[in-house]
Formats: structure tokens, C-alpha cells, sequence
């Protein structure tokens, strides 16, 4: 019988379980609002994780971005010291604009529609 869940998944959710309270200090620290992860994925050779991330009440989401893209490498250490792999994979955060479509089209479907 398969395993329920790869590798890849367990990791995933492992990186999203570390990495989550550390981006809220930083972003508790910057001043930057609401720093949520909405999802890792890890490469299938488990080289590379990126880390998609959402940012609420931020003036400029862009800069928001990039002050946690400094503090990258401080991420990768504590999921380094808490997983205990051979190799841990790099980090890669990105932009996730999700939230900011699903409130677009919200709002889109709450405006008055034209007469026919």
C-alpha cells in the first residue's frame, strides 16, 4: 500500500509549520501588517522550496515582499536546525496575489449589472 503523502508534502507543510511564526515577527517587527503563507512547494528533488506569501495591510505589498526577502537566510536556519535534513532546500519567497483577485472579483460580482 502507497504512502498517503510524499516526502514532498511532509516537507512542505514542515518549512510552512517553521517558517510561519518567524514571517509574523518579521513582519510584526517591519511594520509590514499581515503576513500569511498560503502555500509551500517543494521541487521534486527537494532542492528548492518556495514560499508563497500574502500580505494584508501593507501600503506597498511590493515592499513588503522584499524587506521578508531579506530575512531569507534566518528562515532557512531555523528550518535547517529544526528538520534535520542532509540537505536543506534553498528558499524562495513569492508574491502570492490570490487574495487580492478573489477580492477583485467579489467586488465584481456585487456591482449593479447594466439593464439588458
Amino acid at each position: 500500500m502507497p504512502r498517503e503523502f510524499t516526502r514532498n508534502v511532509r516537507i512542505a507543510e514542515a518549512i510552512q509549520r517553521i517558517a510561519a511564526p518567524l514571517l509574523m515577527m518579521i513582519a510584526r517587527e517591519k511594520r509590514l501588517g499581515m503576513v500569511t503563507i498560503t502555500d509551500v512547494a517543494v521541487a521534486s528533488d527537494l532542492s528548492v522550496a518556495t514560499i508563497f506569501v500574502s500580505v494584508l495591510g501593507a501600503a506597498n505589498e511590493a515592499d513588503a515582499i522584499t524587506a521578508l526577502k531579506l530575512r531569507v537566510p534566518e528562515i532557512r536556519t531555523a528550518v535547517a536546525q529544526d528538520l534535520r535534513l542532509k540537505k536543506v532546500p534553498s528558499l524562495k519567497l513569492a508574491h502570492d496575489g490570490s487574495s487580492a483577485r478573489s477580492v477583485r472579483i467579489g467586488e465584481l460580482l456585487r456591482a449593479p449589472k447594466p439593464p439588458v
